[in-house]
């Protein structure tokens, strides 16, 4: 095989996982201090217009190295299916299942577990925050019972609450689904820090 020679697959049009992929592999890139901020915006500029594989192993120039085999097919290593990131979506979802049995402690050893930058770290730390909200509004719920006993209905739907949406949180980490949970939409409470992952076609 030539040095010249292009594989007809890097003229194959880049399907959305790849460009989620690719996107994921950028930030993780510039969690790691491997980038700096207006060069994750170039690079990300970049998968975003990105039409062919070919284009978009343009976005990865210079910051990985991919075999010449790799590159000669189109199989680019930052977008290539990893089994890390099925790793890393099985941390996401035991961090909402766990939360049932270990209460913050799950999410906790997930957050802990997860490497800088990584959808399981985000989702992990979501996972923590709600559990505090949901904790927070048991509590709250039961000394106000106390006071007038149909205010304990606060804590009821608490509880509920968080077992629900612990259940739908593990179920879309599972998937890999950027999820927000409804309730920490609405309360600005952050315990642990996430990364903030950027939207795909902005």
């Amino acid at each position: 095989m030539s040095p010249a020679y292009e594989h007809p697959s890097l003229n194959l049009l880049v399907s959305d996982e790849q460009r989620d992929r690719a996107v994921d592999w950028l930030q993780r890139a510039y969690a790691d201090g491997r980038l700096s901020e207006s060069e994750l915006d170039q690079r990300l500029d970049q998968v975003f217009s990105a039409r062919t594989r070919k284009d978009l192993n343009l976005a990865f120039y210079g910051l990985v190295q991919a075999p010449p085999a790799s590159q000669a097919l189109g199989l680019h290593p930052a977008y290539q299916p990893l089994v890390g990131q099925q790793a890393g979506k099985g941390i996401a979802a035991l961090s909402y299942f766990s939360a049932l049995f270990l209460w913050i402690f799950g999410p906790l050893i997930g957050y802990l577990a997860a490497p800088n930058g990584s959808y399981a770290k985000n989702q992990a730390a979501s996972a923590f925050d709600f559990t505090l909200v949901a904790t927070g509004g048991m509590i709250a719920g039961g000394v106000l019972s106390e006071i007038w006993g149909p205010l304990g209905i606060i804590a009821a739907i608490s509880a509920i609450a968080w077992f629900v949406l612990c259940i739908v949180g593990g179920a879309k980490a599972a998937s890999g689904e950027r999820w927000e949970n409804p309730v920490m939409k609405m309360i600005p409470l952050r315990i642990l820090s996430k990364p903030e992952h950027r939207a795909v076609g902005r």
